[in-house]
């Protein structure tokens, strides 16, 4: 053993870092995860020869013992906790639930809070038919549950467990953030959007497809709308085509 061993040292140390404050876990850990790129090397192998809706079942059935093995809650149960929720004392308001298909959704969009204006709300839906999506096959729930427009990170973090427990139930094939805000809380940092959009980042087993935000579009015009309606557009080939190689779609 090297004479320069303190002991006392050793002894502070331990004694600071047990009474240090500890910060708020935004990791993705308790999502499941895992950072990796199994799936993701599997996936680009397989892309050219297998159909990507085949592929996509395939590590959803994969998910179901797993999820069902840490997360024993029904839909159901978690929702009306997630009602009845008052951690951010907002008087008197009611948090919003899912919309459409909360019990089986191949796709799940993630806005950042239900407090959305009707342009934004009809923008979102008509690129969502206009990919060929129906409300049987999808899902929209939200970052934040109060209808609030000041998104803070104590209300991220008050939040955060509703929408990973619910990620983990319903077991979608693919899971769409809507905005830089939702895409940094799912991946547990700051990210720049720009960096992962119109392509799928898999964490784990998830396939994750980034889009604008709606609030974004409104400003930005034309040009960002077109694109969104083409992001949208790929996260539904990206679920459904039959082959690679834009062949042939669903």
């Amino acid at each position: 053993m090297s004479s320069d061993f303190n002991p006392s040292l050793v002894d502070s140390l331990i004694e600071e870092a047990l009474s240090s404050p500890k910060a708020p876990d935004r990791s993705y850990g308790h999502l499941g995860f895992m950072e990796g790129d199994i799936v993701s090397s599997i996936f680009s192998a397989i892309q050219d020869r297998v159909p990507n809706e085949t592929f996509l079942k395939i590590v959803k059935e994969s998910r179901e013992n797993y999820t069902s093995y840490i997360v024993p809650q029904k839909i159901t149960d978690l929702h009306t906790v997630t009602h009845n929720c008052r951690k951010c004392s907002f008087s008197g308001i009611n948090p919003a639930l899912p919309k459409w298909n909360v019990h089986n959704p191949d796709v799940l969009f993630i806005l950042e809070t239900s407090n959305i204006d009707q342009n934004s709300s009809a923008l979102f839906i008509s690129a969502l038919k206009e990919a060929g999506f129906k409300s049987e096959n999808v899902c929209l729930t939200y970052l934040l549950r109060c209808p609030t427009k000041d998104i803070q990170e104590q209300y991220i973090d008050n939040c955060k467990s509703y929408l990973h427990q619910e990620i983990q139930i319903m077991n979608p094939k693919l899971i769409c953030p809507i905005g830089g805000t939702v895409l940094s809380s799912l991946f547990g940092t700051d990210v720049k959007l720009k960096e992962y959009k119109s392509k799928v980042t898999w964490l784990g087993s998830w396939p994750i497809y980034p889009l604008y935000s709606l609030a974004y579009i409104n400003k930005a015009g034309e040009s960002a709308l077109a694109d969104f309606k083409a992001d949208m557009n790929q996260a539904y080939q990206f679920c459904y085509k039959k082959v690679a190689n834009n062949e042939s779609d669903k």
